[in-house]
């Protein structure tokens, strides 16, 4: 392998322990998700226990341990360890702060405690007291680059105090430390893949819940939309069959009653079709239908029809290429418009525009007063269905009356996919 080449894979392995030391001590950026986080009150008793342990080691070090050592005072002594006695109550919300914290001050305190007269460990019992649950809560809350940070420091913060007074320390203790490190490493990332693992698989439970839910939603309405389908498909059929066969039924009926009967029968045979293909939707299993659905091109043919059944209907079309969805809703929707007019306010004249510039369909339906009475009692969900159409599109409805006592629908569909 060229000199180069071997520059360039050390290059890299720096840079990628550079790279864990940093993605360690830079700032959480993830909530930590403690183990005790679901018991009540947890957040504040799990740190004031940490605090309180802390506390205790404190203490006992200071007094029994660092109280005449080099002629340090126990009172000094114990002042030397609160900033740790800080750090453990700080890691069970903010592990790798608090961790980072002891780890640090255990590396000043070799420089600020005295030797021991006869060689010790490289960390003393009371430095693993106070280490050890820094370091299991860290390797519990790190994962990837900064789990790999976590024990490079770490390792450097026991070289370093090894090497503060090379001299002091017993060499045949290494083996038995590096055992004390790794193992709250090993163990807390360990626990920490588990606690993830198991909440990502409730996290899947609940999409799966919420799935079936939807499912089951779908299937009850379809359940409905052919309970429906049963109840009017029957009544639409009479009444085709009625209007078809009234001329035969009823003697002397004029021309004009005739054509009159026979476009009712084709409106019902044509309401019928519809409804048939729309709960032929709502029956597939993928969700979607093979049968062709109305579309801005059966627009005249639809405005004929109204015509041709009495309406006074005048209409503009300048209709641009759109998605199939798009045309379906604009239909509904015009169609919507048309029925609307002549619910509540049979006999006037309306006026229908569909243009298509800019990237926007819009759509106005208009229609003066009405000149014949209304049966109509308001409160439909024609309105409300034309809004849900057009948000499907990102689009928009609005209607209201104008000053001279006119209605006016206009909707803005943005044609997407151009």
């Amino acid at each position: 392998m060229k000199p180069t080449t071997l520059r360039s894979m050390s290059a890299t392995g720096a840079s990628g322990a550079w790279s864990a030391v940093l993605a360690a001590v830079r700032p959480e950026h993830q909530a930590w998700s403690a183990p005790w986080s679901r018991l009540p009150r947890a957040s504040t008793v799990v740190p004031a226990l940490f605090g309180l342990y802390g506390l205790v080691v404190a203490i006992a070090t200071a007094s029994a341990v660092l109280n005449g050592r080099g002629g340090l005072l126990g009172g000094v002594a114990f002042l030397y360890l609160l900033p740790a006695v800080l750090g453990l109550a700080v890691a069970p919300r903010r592990p790798l702060d608090g961790w980072l914290a002891v780890t640090c001050w255990l590396v000043v305190l070799r420089l600020l405690v005295p030797a021991a007269p006869e060689q010790l460990p490289v960390m003393e019992t009371w430095h693993w007291l106070l280490w050890l649950p820094v370091l299991l809560l860290a390797a519990w809350a790190a994962r990837g680059r900064a789990l790999l940070g976590v024990a490079l420091i770490s390792l450097a913060a026991l070289i370093a105090c090894a090497i503060v007074d090379p001299l002091a320390v017993d060499a045949g203790s290494w083996s038995t430390a590096l055992v004390w490190l790794g193992a709250p490493l090993v163990l807390g990332s360990a626990l920490g893949a588990r606690q993830r693992a198991r909440s990502a698989l409730v996290d899947e439970q609940e999409r799966a819940e919420e799935a079936l839910a939807r499912q089951g939603a779908l299937a009850e309405r379809a359940r409905i939309a052919r309970e429906m389908h049963d109840v009017v498909a029957h009544h639409m059929s009479m009444i085709a069959v009625r209007a078809e066969t009234a001329p035969y039924r009823l003697p002397d009926v004029p021309p004009p009653v005739r054509t009159e009967f026979a476009e009712v029968a084709t409106a019902a045979r044509r309401s019928l079709a519809e409804m048939q293909g729309l709960l032929g939707v709502l029956r597939s299993e993928d969700g979607a239908d093979r049968a062709p659905q109305p579309g801005l091109g059966d627009l005249e043919e639809l405005l004929r029809s109204a015509r041709a059944a009495g309406a006074p209907l005048e209409w503009e079309l300048d209709l641009p290429e759109a998605p199939a969805a798009l045309g379906l809703s604009a239909y509904r929707i015009v169609q919507q418009g048309l029925a609307n007019a002549a619910q509540h306010a049979p006999g006037a004249p309306v006026e229908v525009r569909v243009t298509g510039e800019d990237g926007v369909l819009r759509i106005e339906v208009v229609n003066g007063p009405g000149t014949a009475p209304s049966a109509a009692s308001g409160g439909g969900n024609g309105l409300p269905g034309m809004r849900e159409r057009a948000a499907l599109h990102g689009g928009t409805v609005d209607a209201g009356p104008l000053p001279d006592g006119s209605f006016r629908l206009a909707a803005e569909l943005p044609v997407a996919g151009r």
